[in-house]
């Protein structure tokens, strides 16, 4: 471990080297310098805010980062992200899980162009499965680490991660692209786009299939996305959305201890249907007043068949073969607002009502079978309030309250207040921020006749999040610190009886910090990198929270020689993680380091290559017991515009 990261510091010091000393030389023609821009983030606040004023911790995944680490999975773009930890059994026929400072998958909030897209009806909680996205026709990726139910109401209590596709712009223009790789991996990508004086589109269609990276692992999954705008003016503009993807996949369970120690070798089946609607208007009226209307429609299938988990040290029983076939419905209205009648003052009010509608048939099968099945809806009725105040120089105040009226619960009410201060002299942000977040019980949670429970209350969360970044030699380089405290209640835990049932009853608390730097001294150079800690503790017990590692960090380094070449680099290191099998009880996962590269190669403005290598240095590591991971994985690919 130690010399390959040795090796990797020695290439970006190497690039560094080559970069300052080719410098002065002149610049190849076409080779521009453009200024970098503050972007834009639509994510944190009620009103688009530019990222340097975030009061909260946020990452924004760029365009750029995406194109050059010609990443498959939005995965894989996930684990260099600060403070968020992404894990799957093997490769991407299992379910890819994401923790944000140490909270549960299902505490992160996931909206496509802001569509919510968690699903209530499975058994993890309502976790989105990240292993259903590709990273075709995304534009950015914006991941706010802190509740955020202030805004967006339930499930959003350790974050949001908010994937924002593509709008079309410019003259007509289509693309083909086609990669193959190691283990019979393939994808298929075409699209057009454009725009014209009122209007603007983007359509992509794509086919992916895994291969079989790991023994019993296979994914594949025809993906169609596009985006329509109307009306593209100053003062009005429709826009709208629409997702559909297929994927049938394979895994051994992942309590099943993998294709290493499971001793039933069937495999779970999966096979999902998964379609997303939206539209949205907005109108200027005035110079100080904008309204907004957003509807969204979002509908998953899935089929789900598995052959259990054989008894083991862990458990004397075992898990049985089970199936179940759901459907989950969700539609959404969102009105809002925006009232600045101040220069550097803005009032957002909304009203959100949303109507969840899931169903599940499900069977527990063996020698006596159990049906598993259950139907149930909601409404969530919710107004809330938001203000950002920037009236004085240098300081940004944001404040936001919500008020969730959820049928069949209790009203849940959550503030949030932050801060940010810039100290012009020496081009300093001091922030900080307080929130308070909510999630309700999952369908599943609630109404499994196996193991659900009516009774169950809202699972909560509170953090105070602090923060400083200093910026140097022009905003070349930069270094960024931020602590954190977060507190969860009411936790949903399952209680092995008899009978088996979920019961809140588990308080936990999560503290650590995140240690960010990157320098740009030259446009065709970036390095950043990032050390991140989180301390679980389970109160009254001396148990770890499973699947997470106390210390991990990332490394990504983006260089462009020419105008022509694009290589990048993308490193991921992780401390030990606590994990459990029932074939083996509980273990610790060794740490491991993991380089991934790519090269890019234009060598006409229509054509494109590029070859990618997964696990660089064949590292033999497991995110589960028993599920390898793939060893070094080389891919090519071509990309074709017109």
């Amino acid at each position: 471990m130690r010399n390959k990261f040795l090796l990797s510091i020695s290439i970006c010091g190497v690039l560094i080297l080559y970069t300052a000393s080719s410098s002065g030389q002149e610049e190849s023609p076409g080779l521009s310098h453009p200024e970098t821009l503050d972007p834009v983030v639509v994510t944190g606040t009620a009103y688009p805010a530019e990222l340097s004023k975030s009061t909260g911790s946020v990452t924004v995944i760029t365009g750029e980062e995406i194109e050059a680490s010609h990443a498959v999975s939005v995965g894989e773009l996930l684990e260099q992200v600060p403070g968020l930890y992404v894990d799957q059994p093997a490769s991407r026929g299992g379910v890819t899980s994401v923790y944000i400072r140490g909270g549960d998958p299902n505490f992160t909030l996931v909206l496509i162009d802001g569509v919510k897209v968690n699903d209530p009806t499975n058994s993890r909680g309502g976790s989105f499965d990240f292993s259903a996205l590709s990273t075709d026709n995304i534009e950015r990726i914006e991941i706010v680490r802190d509740p955020m139910s202030s805004l967006y109401g339930s499930d959003a209590l350790s974050g949001v991660i908010n994937i924002i596709t593509k709008k079309g712009e410019g003259k007509p223009k289509a693309t083909a692209e086609a990669m193959a790789g190691r283990y019979g991996q393939y994808q298929f990508l075409g699209g057009f786009s454009g725009a014209g004086p009122y209007y603007d589109y983007s359509v992509t269609g794509s086919w992916l299939d895994d291969g079989e990276q790991v023994e019993g692992s296979t994914f594949k999954s025809p993906s169609v996305t596009a985006n329509l705008g109307l009306i593209n003016r100053d003062d009005m503009e429709i826009t709208s959305t629409f997702r559909y993807s297929h994927i049938d996949s394979t895994s051994f369970p992942d309590d099943s201890g993998g294709p290493e120690f499971a001793v039933l070798r069937a495999t779970d089946d999966r096979n999902i249907d998964q379609l997303l609607l939206g539209l949205g208007y907005t109108h200027s009226p005035a110079l100080w007043w904008e309204y907004g209307i957003k509807l969204s429609y979002y509908n998953t299938k899935e089929k789900f068949s598995s052959p259990g988990v054989a008894p083991g040290e862990r458990d004397p029983f075992g898990i049985p073969p089970n199936e179940s076939d759901s459907e989950y419905k969700n539609y959404d209205a969102n009105i809002t607002s925006t009232f600045s009648a101040y220069p550097g003052l803005d009032v957002v009010a909304g009203f959100e009502a949303e109507f969840q509608d899931g169903s599940s048939r499900g069977m527990i099968l063996g020698e006596f079978p159990l049906p598993a099945d259950f139907d149930l809806s909601r409404y969530i009725l919710s107004p809330y309030l938001e203000l950002q105040f920037g009236m004085v120089e240098n300081l940004y105040v944001v404040l936001g309250a919500r008020e969730d009226f959820p049928e069949g619960f209790d009203p849940a009410f959550s503030p949030r207040a932050g801060v940010s201060y810039k100290i012009a002299a020496t081009d300093t942000i001091l922030r900080g921020s307080w929130g308070e977040g909510f999630k309700l019980p999952s369908f599943f949670s609630l109404a499994n006749p196996i193991v659900g429970n009516p009774d169950l209350v809202p699972e909560e969360s509170r953090s105070l999040d602090l923060g400083i970044t200093q910026n140097l030699w022009d905003d070349k380089l930069g270094a960024q610190f931020n602590v954190y405290y977060n507190e969860f209640k009411n936790l949903i835990d399952f209680e092995e009886g008899p009978p088996p049932i979920l019961v809140n009853r588990s308080r936990v608390t999560v503290k650590g910090f995140e240690l960010i730097g990157n320098i740009r001294p030259w446009e065709e150079l970036s390095l950043s990198g990032s050390v991140s800690y989180a301390d679980s503790d389970i109160k009254g017990t001396g148990e770890e929270l499973r699947n997470r590692p106390k210390w991990w960090g990332e490394l990504s380094l983006l260089y462009s020689p020419s105008p022509t070449v694009k290589f990048s680099l993308d490193a991921v290191f992780t401390g030990s993680v606590p994990d459990s099998s029932i074939p083996t009880g509980d273990v610790t996962l060794d740490p491991y380091d993991v380089y991934n590269v790519a090269l890019t190669w234009t060598p006409f403005g229509r054509v494109s290559a590029y070859v990618a290598v997964d696990n660089l240095f064949n590292e033999e590591y497991e995110q589960f017991v028993g599920f390898p991971a793939p060893g070094v994985s080389p891919r090519a690919g071509i990309r074709l515009t017109f």
